[in-house]
């Protein structure tokens, strides 16, 4: 390995914290609903407002903000976000009523998207030989962040109250701010369009490319059943199993060895390929939620099963993002992503909502029926990249023949 790539190795360490946190502060309502709801007095599934809210702040701020990366550098606008993110929480620990705690989550989630800037200036600017294991490992990261915050903060909640946990995530979130200055990019674009030629363009962009199109589909699918279990693994822990709070939070550890397996298994990804790559980790997901809805009263299946969804869904990020951006010009990288990123958090603000309903109705079997119907869609749409060889041996971005999604 070159010095070269020595040292981005270490930066890519750095921004992997970065984004870790970001990724975890749209989880963060996740783990403590069931304190908030009790203190404020909010019942069943209306305690998921603040978890659908955040997810909801956070795909608009990948429409309105990510795209921002085309034209400032990842330090300026990574650094600004934090101390916006860091306020946000601190005034959702201050939160008077329930409607204004769930008003400064939606904010937090829109000023959360460091962790989409930083990957899309990795990708721009990794080395060619180390670019596949730097999308890993932000990947990883993200995972790893979500699933400790799941872990961590249920415990911290009922050590502290939840108002407290909140008070040290923004701690924590601002103490990032040094790091995001020596660490996150400094590369800005040397013409930067105008900020409203960049939004408007956001739809060209996606229309040029079907390979964007169908590997955000993927994404969007297999997401959506990951959000739908995990954000109702809490609730159906609580209610259903009878554990505490904190006890529920470790159910995360399954979500974090699944972080963790997907950045160890970084360099595999260039060595199969990128079908069998794409086919294993669908396929993991999918057995993850036949596990999960087969047997969601069984502690150990329900472990397993969520470890296989969170590591097939974030192994599968790995291939369809990294096919998704490369099949745009490198200048449209920031786009492509909102593209991306966007419709996975608004897809998986919506599963959110249809799961708290789905589990009030028909338990935690009927969001595992959901979450099957969701990846089967997704396997489905695989075959169909594949058939259009988006997945290797044909040029990205179109079907043989010229032919668009």
């Amino acid at each position: 390995m070159s010095v070269d790539e020595r040292d981005w190795g270490r930066r890519v360490s750095v921004m992997a914290v970065i984004a870790a946190t970001g990724v975890a502060v749209i989880y963060i309502p996740q783990p403590i609903q069931t304190l908030v709801g009790a203190e404020f007095g909010v019942e069943g599934s209306a305690t998921a407002a603040a978890a659908i809210a955040i997810q909801a702040g956070y795909a608009l701020g990948v429409v309105l903000l990510v795209s921002l990366g085309d034209r400032y550098s990842a330090r300026r606008q990574v650094t600004t976000q934090l101390v916006a993110t860091a306020i946000a929480l601190a005034g959702a620990a201050l939160a008077s009523s329930f409607a204004l705690y769930v008003a400064l989550c939606f904010v937090a989630g829109a000023t959360a998207t460091i962790g989409q800037i930083l990957v899309s200036a990795a990708l721009r600017l990794a080395p060619p030989a180390v670019r596949a294991r730097t999308t890993a490992v932000l990947l990883g990261s993200f995972i790893v962040g979500l699933f400790v915050v799941r872990t961590a903060l249920g415990a911290v909640a009922d050590a502290i109250g939840w108002r407290g946990a909140l008070v040290a995530c923004a701690v924590f979130v601002l103490a990032l701010v040094p790091l995001s200055l020596r660490f996150s990019p400094r590369d800005a674009p040397a013409e930067p369009p105008a900020y409203g030629r960049i939004l408007a363009s956001i739809p060209r962009v996606a229309a040029r490319s079907a390979t964007l199109r169908i590997m955000t589909g993927i994404h969007v699918l297999v997401f959506a059943a990951f959000i739908a279990l995990w954000s109702m693994t809490t609730v159906h822990a609580v209610g259903e199993l009878g554990l505490s709070v904190s006890q529920a939070a470790l159910l995360g550890l399954a979500g974090l060895a699944g972080g963790v397996a997907t950045i160890a298994a970084a360099s595999v990804h260039a060595i199969v390929g990128q079908r069998l790559s794409l086919a294993t980790c669908v396929g993991a997901a999918l057995v993850g939620v036949v596990l999960v809805t087969i047997a969601p009263g069984s502690l150990p299946v329900l472990v397993v099963g969520l470890f296989l969804v969170s590591l097939g869904m974030n192994s599968e990020q790995v291939s369809t993002q990294a096919i998704a951006l490369a099949s745009v010009d490198p200048s449209e990288n920031g786009r492509a992503n909102t593209v991306f990123m966007g419709a996975t958090f608004f897809a998986g603000a919506i599963a959110t909502a249809v799961a708290a309903q789905l589990v009030a109705i028909g338990g935690y079997v009927a969001v595992g029926i959901l979450a099957l119907v969701l990846v089967l869609t997704a396997a489905s749409l695989a075959v169909v990249a594949d058939r259009r060889g988006m997945l290797g041996g044909r040029p990205a971005g179109r079907a043989p023949g010229g032919a668009s999604a």
